[in-house]
């Protein structure tokens, strides 16, 4: 759900933000944060292997799932 305060931002996240730093999603505290569905497929398809870059897909679903949990499927 979106933010409505007036001095709220929105982002949107590219994949590349993503496997450059997993922990990314901390950094915009009272801001919104837009995740499109291309860059959820992208992040589960290099979450398989052993390099940097996959350790960093694998870590950030699992950063997004303790943050939103069941919400995400809920229409949260």
């Amino acid at each position: 759900m979106l933010n409505k305060t007036s001095k709220s931002k929105i982002f949107i996240l590219d994949t590349n933000v993503i496997l450059h730093d997993h922990t990314c999603i901390y950094q915009f505290q009272d801001n919104d944060i837009i995740l499109p569905i291309t860059v959820l497929e992208e992040l589960d398809k290099f979450k398989r292997g052993n390099d940097l870059i996959n350790y960093q897909a694998r870590e950030f679903v699992r950063v997004l799932d303790e943050i939103v949990g069941d919400e995400l499927f809920n229409g949260g």
